[in-house]
């Protein structure tokens, strides 16, 4: 995700990582062991993983468009779909 959001960043791509157990400390770790320089966030409490994974399955991809608008949940992760909600493609 990291050179996606290298690639992409400029066009408004801004992914969020959301470890749903751990706390603040592990997240930071995690980031910077991986070299992750977007936000990597710890929902001990899972409130942004609750509402944005409704079905509790991981890996998940939630794609938030502004407003806080969901536009799709997927289990995985789909880079080809940044493309088309960046581009339309």
């Amino acid at each position: 995700m990291e050179r996606l959001y290298q690639d992409y960043e400029a066009d408004g791509f801004f992914p969020i990582m959301v470890m749903y157990d751990g706390t603040s400390a592990a997240a930071m770790d995690l980031a910077n062991e991986l070299g992750l320089t977007f936000p990597v966030l710890s929902d001990p409490g899972l409130e942004v993983f609750d509402r944005f994974n409704p079905t509790g399955e991981t890996p998940n991809s939630a794609f938030i468009l502004p407003g806080a608008e969901v536009h799709s949940t997927e289990v995985g992760w789909y880079p080809a779909l940044v493309e088309e909600l960046l581009y339309g493609e």
